[in-house]
């Protein structure tokens, strides 16, 4: 089962002030495509590719609202996926990539900043 569980301290910290946006589009950029409960959701929302680059990730805050103790969160990632050559030990070809695109849903709670996140439609 895949881990979709994220620490966001800092964001539930900031919740209701102004630097609320800055902050979570700062921890989730940080974390990085490779941080394991984003790694699997960026690999289902490939449309284009085959896998995931380790390029940095571009987050927009689409929406968020508190309901009872929680952060809910609708994110939009934009994000590098692979194009694979042939696989061959010998392939000539460079790694080209294309920027993918997917939405998140950010489950946060206020009191610990402990998230879940899940891939939105997915």
């Amino acid at each position: 089962m895949t881990d979709t569980r994220l620490t966001l301290t800092r964001s539930a910290a900031t919740w209701n002030r102004p630097m609320f946006r800055a902050t979570l589009i700062d921890e989730i950029q940080t974390l990085g495509p490779e941080h394991p409960a984003l790694q699997p959701l960026l690999q289902a929302g490939l449309r284009q590719t085959s896998a995931v680059a380790d390029d940095a990730l571009a987050v927009h805050l689409l929406s968020s609202r508190e309901q009872k103790g929680r952060i809910l969160v609708h994110l939009g990632i934009f994000y590098a996926g692979i194009i694979a050559g042939c696989s061959c030990a010998d392939d000539p070809s460079p790694v080209d990539t294309i920027t993918e695109h997917c939405e998140l849903l950010l489950d946060i709670d206020l009191a610990t900043g402990q998230a879940r996140a899940a891939l939105c439609g997915g």
